[in-house]
């Protein structure tokens, strides 16, 4: 080796064989530029198994990159600290799961950055948001529906008694003001809504900034409300905190959006009013999922059920891990990623963490 030169990082890469289709290891930032130990693990693999690989592997590792929704690493015990003293980051796509094999305030007191990449998934999610939003204001589906069957309107297309036709200066109500649904604000720009969130961990002014009203509650939120859009994420504290009472206070004929998880959500209200043509909702995640086959709001006018699918896209999935290595070869040289994992974050995601107090 030269001298004065530094030997290239080792870096550990864990993949599934189901994801593996989403980081490839030989096409990814990390080739040539690191020491790289591929660990791959299979469905047919034991707890024991997968431990036994990641311990052989990590010893001498400063970085380990996981594939994108791969939550199921070893549990970082005193031992496996122990085993690794370099180690300075760990990335991946992991939807905010730690609690079951890692310790986040452990990990950054032993100056190990963690890197959660699920939020690059936002602009694709955001974008899907939208496009819902205008498909439940001009009908697009059922018109495609409509040709499709050789047929064509009689009347004009619109929807007596709900909120239709344009987007521009429509009321939208924000429930929560996360990284979704502030990209779908920023999205919204043109149309020059009138734009309201409620969402008790966002100081007022960051709201200013964007020019957001703040609602005092959810159930006022809706209430005010002719489009209203879920951005909440699941959390021992959101738990069906969409409730009836909050779904109840919606305007007939308004729109309901929802992208992050039906987890937040009361089932039953949201079913009873957008099957009764109360309300029109636009849902892309279910609990469970995917929903019985015989479920009355997969055959509803009212519902526009799709699979899953605003951030499931192969574009998105390869953007989380490349996000991934590049934030890894960002710390492992000095810098910041663009994508750490804070003490907030956790307490976020683990229902802890006390509202904004201005």
């Amino acid at each position: 080796m030269t001298a004065g030169r530094q030997a290239m990082p080792s870096v550990v890469l864990v993949t599934e064989q189901n994801g593996r289709r989403f980081a490839d290891p030989s096409g990814s930032p990390l080739t040539g530029r690191v020491r790289l130990t591929h660990v791959e693990w299979h469905d047919a693999m034991g707890e024991d198994e997968r431990a036994a690989l990641f311990d052989a592997a990590i010893h001498d590792a400063d970085a380990v990159v996981v594939s994108p929704w791969s939550a199921r690493l070893p549990r970082f015990t005193a031992d496996r600290w122990a085993r690794t003293p370099r180690l300075k980051v760990i990335a991946g796509t992991f939807d905010n799961r730690f609690g079951h094999w890692i310790d986040v305030e452990e990990a950054l007191r032993r100056g190990v950055t963690l890197v959660d990449t699920s939020r690059s998934m936002t602009p694709t999610v955001a974008e899907f948001a939208l496009a819902m939003t205008l498909n439940l204001l001009r009908d697009i589906p059922a018109a495609v529906q409509l040709v499709r069957r050789g047929e064509w309107p009689t009347r004009s297309w619109d929807q007596p008694g709900f909120v239709s036709g344009d987007l521009t200066g429509r009321r939208i109500g924000l429930a929560g003001y996360g990284s979704i649904n502030r990209r779908y604000a920023e999205l919204l720009v043109p149309f020059s809504p009138s734009l309201t969130t409620y969402d008790p961990y966002v100081p007022d002014s960051e709201l200013a900034q964007a020019n957001i009203g703040r609602a005092t509650s959810l159930r006022d939120l809706a209430a005010s409300s002719e489009i209203f859009v879920v951005g909440i994420p699941p959390t021992p504290a959101t738990r069906e905190i969409i409730s009836r009472e909050v779904i109840e206070a919606l305007p007939r004929g308004a729109l309901f959006i929802l992208v992050t998880r039906m987890a937040v959500v009361e089932q039953t209200a949201l079913w009873r009013r957008a099957e009764g043509g109360e309300i029109r909702a636009a849902i892309d995640v279910f609990e469970p999922e995917p929903p019985p086959g015989d479920a009355s709001f997969r055959f509803s006018p009212f519902v526009l059920p799709t699979p899953h699918i605003a951030g499931n896209t192969p574009y998105c999935h390869r953007r989380c891990f490349t996000t991934a290595c590049e934030d890894a070869l960002a710390v492992l040289g000095g810098g910041a990623p663009v994508y750490p994992v804070t003490v907030r974050d956790d307490q976020l995601y683990q229902g802890t963490l006390e509202p904004w107090n201005p």
